[in-house]
């Protein structure tokens, strides 16, 4: 291969990799900004025997700005994130950290006993077990008679 195809391919190899990083930072919540929504955290949901497991990555999210909310089997989550002013900056790079206000809701696999709840908050992950509502698998109906 000749040093201009060489050269070529070497361009080609990097708008390719300029492009895919345009494209991952470009989501369509990005492009047409909701009004109340913000961003939003990643979620993982794991089921157990008798729980639900809850876990959110809010790194850098104090943990005063926090709530969390259940009902039947919805979980919502939110808050506020800020990163620490800087004392000068001369120059952008690069930025992928999406700050300010958020809420995250998602729909849990059964209904949990809200009286039950805990959560807890360490190194940027939030843990909510949610224990399952425990359904009777048998209910005796009385039967009123009749006038």
């Amino acid at each position: 291969m000749d040093s201009i195809s060489k050269k070529l391919l070497e361009e080609l190899q990097q708008m390719q990799q300029h492009t895919g990083r345009i494209l991952r930072s470009m989501s369509l919540r990005k492009m047409m900004p909701m009004e109340s929504e913000g961003w939003q955290p990643a979620v993982d949901i794991y089921e157990a025997e008798n729980n639900i497991h809850v876990y959110a990555d809010l790194a850098g999210v104090a943990s005063e700005s926090l709530r969390v909310t259940v009902a039947d089997q919805q979980l919502q989550i939110s808050g506020f994130r800020q990163l620490p002013a800087h004392q000068s900056i001369a120059c952008i790079h690069q930025l992928e950290i999406e700050l300010g206000g958020f809420q995250r809701t998602v729909f849990l696999p059964s209904a949990v006993d809200v009286e039950h709840v805990a959560s807890t908050y360490v190194n940027g992950i939030l843990q909510i077990t949610l224990p399952k509502r425990i359904r009777k698998s048998r209910v005796t109906i009385r039967i009123t008679p009749g006038a």
